[in-house]
């Protein structure tokens, strides 16, 4: 399989031979779904020569459910070079996450994104994010501009009629605003905007009163733009599941 997500790490060292440029202990933290720690320890022996010792860990949000993704492979380079009356040691490490083997029953690949299912059977809001979540996967969230043309294409081959939808121009998505009004954030609490994709049909958030729901506290993508609404949870409508790589 083609790999699917890479997080690449590049540090570099400049050892000067006779000082203590390097601190004695260096780390720092690269946070995303898959968070990485890594930790340089430099130390002199008595003889003056300079070891070096590098530490890295990664751990995987269960919030994103990685631990669905399949396995994580470390490979590391090591180079040194002279410049500048210095010696340099580069290590680049590149933190490779395989996707899975086979296609989970159903759901629809979309390279270098994800694995994705368009539920045509409509059902309100929390019971999508259940059905999803009782599928290893969950309430699709928007991560970037590529991301929802693939999701807009998927959702075109849908009929133009759902049979039972409340709404046939929209599938709900993972995002909401039921916890604090006006604020909308993902099924991981975090910001639109944090995600990668905050872009709004004209007009919306409105936040209309319906039949349905004195509020519209749920998100949903439109089917001819890609671009989100927001309506009410009680509504039944399309959904999209996704399957992280």
């Amino acid at each position: 399989m083609a790999l699917a997500l890479r997080f690449k790490l590049f540090v570099i060292l400049n050892i000067l031979c006779i000082t203590y440029d390097l601190p004695n202990v260096y780390s720092s933290r690269i946070k995303s779904p898959l968070s990485i720690d890594f930790t340089i320890i430099s130390s002199r022996n008595a003889t003056g020569h300079r070891s070096v010792k590098t530490n890295v860990v990664t751990y995987e949000s269960l919030r994103q459910k990685l631990k669905s993704s399949g396995n994580i492979r470390i490979e590391v380079q090591q180079s040194t070079y002279i410049a500048d009356n210095r010696r340099n040691m580069e290590l680049s490490t590149t933190f490779v996450v395989l996707e899975p083997q086979e296609s989970p029953p159903g759901y629809e690949l979309v390279p270098g994104m994800g694995w994705y299912r368009l539920h045509l059977t409509p059902l309100t809001w929390d019971a999508a994010r259940l059905a999803c979540e009782a599928e290893g996967a969950h309430l699709a969230v928007l991560n970037s501009q590529e991301e929802a043309t693939a999701l807009k294409g998927i959702f075109g081959k849908a009929p133009a009629i759902i049979p039972g939808a409340t709404w046939n121009a929209f599938a709900f998505m993972g995002f909401s605003d039921t916890a604090v009004e006006g604020t909308f954030v993902t099924i991981y609490g975090d910001s639109l905007q944090e995600a990668g994709y905050a872009y709004w049909e004209n007009g919306q958030p409105n936040n209309a009163m319906s039949d349905l729901d004195p509020e519209q506290d749920c998100g949903a993508m439109d089917r001819e733009t890609g671009k989100l609404h927001d309506v009410s949870c009680r509504g039944k409508t399309a959904y999209i599941c996704e399957y992280a790589l």
